[in-house]
């Protein structure tokens, strides 16, 4: 997921100036993910890292970088997953709707309408998916 205020074009030039720092071998070290929104920094390093911790006020964050960080085994039949939740109704009340996109008024663009409109269903499939 990218929105304004990524660090996507910056995971790149992150790494490098960490390397400056701590050297090129990171395999022993432990990086910390402050502010870590979607997660991209720490994703960069997760291949390189014996651990990343993620830190984030934000829910969001936490349910993401949950995902990306923690998860290390390929999902079973991914596609049923992304077909099941493309299919589901947009929905207009939905916290990221309402907080985060221009159609609902917010005046705040970090996620397209279609998009913010599928989160809330797709939090409640997460939560299915879970349990399964």
């Amino acid at each position: 997921m990218n929105y304004i205020g990524s660090k996507l074009k910056l995971s790149s030039w992150i790494e490098e100036e960490v390397k400056k720092v701590v050297g090129s071998d990171l395999s022993q070290k432990v990086f910390c993910d402050i502010f870590a929104g979607t997660g991209i920094v720490g994703r960069t390093f997760k291949p390189h890292v014996k651990q990343v911790i993620s830190n984030d006020l934000e829910h969001y964050s936490f349910v993401l970088n949950k995902n990306y960080i923690e998860n290390h085994k390929a999902i079973v039949d991914k596609e049923k997953y992304i077909e099941e939740l493309n299919s589901l109704p947009l929905i207009e009340d939905g916290f990221i709707y309402q907080n985060y996109c221009m159609g609902s008024g917010s005046e705040r663009q970090y996620f397209s309408d279609e998009n913010g409109k599928k989160n809330r269903h797709h939090a409640n499939q997460n939560q299915r998916v879970e349990g399964e």
